[in-house]
């Protein structure tokens, strides 16, 4: 069923498109993805066409789903990201990139696609075609982009007009060689700002308190300034791993999904074992735990393989070292096979990972990881490491020269273009959740975040949210 546009997403959609080329920040849950859906509805009923770029593939997802809500059709919007885009123009003109990309993108050479991609968008040739085929383009989470998307950016709005969206409080991606753009002097230079109605649309009909309080406390966490629980529609509970467990035990699963929001990567598995499975552990996209294990399968040492197949296991299910213990691990690390050891309801497991000392194939590796799950007890707790690996030995063949980890880099690939399945209650940190709703969520440890990355654990929860911190007043750590 189609939506209509509601008066105010009409002249705020509008605005924006007169006013391009423009800038809009907007807060999280306020109306960045509908504004956006809006725009291309209004250009669709001129007969237009518009190109939308944004992140991530789960910014994709939304945005189309919006887009269908309203009626707009794919005929009238391209909707992609960043990088796919990039990709894809450098496949399509190699020559003027200056690069030849494999048919399968490897996304550790993103920052080389958004290179060649600005190149072939500066070209005459494809300034037309952009032209010819858009009346502007719109790029979401603009706090996001590099440097590089930047130049690329740039490089569009030579050809047609652009407006960009985003929010600094939700800037996460300024860690290792990224250079994100300064909103003051990079985006606003380029796109003088427009000002939109601020309204906490994720909250309407959910706790329209929860979100008016999340606007409100944004100008706190700029500053870096307290940000005061105790009469916050929140619930809070002080920090205490003997309650921790508890807390994310009683999540009402049964009214909504659950996102319990760790700060690390190491804090989010831990956690997750320490809830034996309860909840569902979202890995990166680029996948490199699964990669690391997938290398040591494609290198063949039986004793390396033996004992990495049981350290997977170990770390993706809950409770295997009650059954298998560290002689069984000590003794597959030096080549010795284990299957005449005694451990009740084992004994396939160890014929099967003693296997692996005399064949070594993908094959045997998968074999054993299956009958490993099906001991007594076992709780998976990284469910998408563990798929992705299965799928990725079955697909893996010696004869085919296809390795272990091609098959993992493709699989996350797909991953990347149609999304992850949905898991009822996840943990996870706040890079990978930027941009998604739940309908609960619990901030474990929030005083341990920095301001935008706490900013964006808090707005994740449309209807409960519950806070845990060693005090009721939180000072976000800046972390240098």
């Amino acid at each position: 069923m189609t939506t209509s546009l509601s008066k105010d997403l009409r002249e705020s959609a509008e605005m924006v498109r007169s006013a391009m080329p423009c800038s809009a920040e907007l807060p999280a849950g306020a109306g960045k993805t509908q504004t956006i859906a809006a725009i291309a509805r209004v250009t669709a009923e001129r007969g237009e066409r518009a190109l939308i770029l944004t992140h991530t593939n789960a910014g994709v997802e939304a945005l189309r789903r919006r887009l269908r809500a309203f009626g707009v059709s794919t005929a009238s919007v391209r909707v992609e990201t960043i990088a796919s885009w990039s990709h894809a123009l450098v496949r399509r003109y190699p020559v003027i990139a200056g690069l030849a990309a494999p048919p399968i993108p490897s996304w550790v050479d993103s920052e080389r696609y958004y290179a060649g991609a600005s190149k072939v968008a500066a070209s005459d040739a494809v300034r037309r075609v952009l032209r010819s085929s858009y009346a502007f383009a719109v790029v979401d989470e603009y706090q996001d982009c590099t440097v590089g998307q930047h130049t690329l950016v740039l490089a569009i709005g030579a050809a047609v007009p652009v407006a960009v969206f985003g929010d600094r409080l939700q800037g996460l991606f300024d860690f290792g060689t990224n250079v994100p753009v300064r909103w003051e002097t990079d985006v606003l230079a380029s796109w003088p700002a427009v000002e939109l109605p601020t309204r906490p649309w994720r909250w309407i009909g959910h706790n329209e308190a929860l979100g008016q309080w999340l606007v409100d406390i944004r100008q706190c966490l700029i500053i870096g300034g307290l940000i005061d629980l105790k009469n916050a529609p929140v619930s809070w509970h002080p920090s205490d791993p003997r309650t921790r467990a508890n807390i994310c035990f009683g999540q009402p699963t049964n009214l909504g999904s659950v996102v319990a929001i760790g700060c690390l990567p190491h804090d989010c598995v831990n956690i997750a074992k320490y809830l034996n499975g309860s909840y569902t552990v979202m890995e990166e996209l680029e996948g490199k735990f699964m990669l690391h294990f997938a290398d040591t399968v494609d290198g063949g040492k039986p004793e390396r393989v033996a004992s990495s197949t049981l350290d997977f296991a170990k770390k993706c299910a809950a409770n295997v070292t009650k059954t298998l213990d560290s002689a069984v691990a000590k003794k597959l690390a030096t080549g010795k096979p284990v299957a005449n050891l005694r451990r009740d309801g084992a004994a396939e497991a160890l014929q099967a990972l003693s296997r692996l000392l005399e064949d070594p194939s993908a094959e045997r590796v998968r074999d054993a990881l299956q009958i490993v799950s099906r001991l007594p007890g076992v709780r998976m707790y990284r469910h998408e490491a563990w798929h992705t690996v299965l799928q990725a030995l079955a697909i893996a063949s010696p004869t085919a020269d296809a390795s272990v980890r091609s098959a993992v880099e493709q699989i996350r690939n797909r991953v990347r273009v149609h999304g992850r399945a949905q898991a009822q209650r996840v943990i996870s940190r706040p890079l990978l959740i930027k941009g998604l709703e739940y309908d609960h969520a619990v901030a474990l440890d929030a005083d341990v975040h920095s301001p935008t990355s706490l900013y964006v654990a808090l707005t994740r929860a449309r209807k409960t949210l519950t806070v845990i911190s060693a005090q009721r007043t939180i000072r976000p750590a800046h972390r240098g």
